[in-house]
């Protein structure tokens, strides 16, 4: 997804517990990428989510609480919850962690949503076209949960949806963002 133009690069020291530093040394090394791109990571995920993601109703739970609670309700209630969720919900943390509330806004505030979580997941750009596969391994209820609440939102926007499938543990969907009239 494009991102917002970032500024010119500004060097800068830092002080750091070096047990930390020898973590982040060891997590650098292990993902093949240098301490400073590990630096980045940690920088803009703060910038991007962290920083405003409480205030915008988000708190860290478990995988295993949410399946669990929603293996519990029928599939219509699930359907419910993902409809209030999109429409009054959805903007006033898109504009809260963004400052504007657009398709793009909402595509980056998923993907980085995806990241945080921790879900493998796949975004291809065909020109207008975005295809997302979103492994999340919560099950069933999860990916329906997940389709409702984007259909809802690319629905508000008058976007053309392509597919959705969903499995237990993976969503997949395309969506073309040229809005239909």
């Amino acid at each position: 997804m494009d991102r917002v133009k970032r500024s010119p690069k500004t060097s800068v020291t830092f002080r750091i517990d070096s047990d930390e530093l020898k973590q982040l040394k060891k997590e650098a090394n292990h993902k093949e990428i240098s301490l400073n791109t590990i630096a980045g990571q940690i920088f803009r995920q703060h910038i991007d989510w962290y920083s405003n993601a409480s205030k915008a109703g988000f708190v860290s739970v478990t995988k295993g609480l949410i399946s669990g609670m929603l293996n519990k309700i029928s599939d219509e209630e699930i359907l419910k919850l993902a409809e209030y969720t999109a429409k009054k919900e959805s903007k006033n943390f898109v504009l809260l962690l963004r400052n504007e509330y657009n398709i793009v806004s909402i595509l980056d505030v998923l993907e980085t949503r995806m990241r945080v979580s921790g879900f493998q997941y796949r975004h291809e750009v065909n020109d207008t076209v975005h295809s997302y596969v979103i492994q999340h391994d919560m099950g069933n209820k999860w990916s329906i949960y997940m389709a409702a609440q984007y259909r809802y939102v690319f629905d508000e926007f008058k976007l053309k949806i392509i597919t959705f499938e969903m499995t237990g543990n993976t969503l997949a969907f395309v969506v073309d963002l040229k809005a239909t009239d």
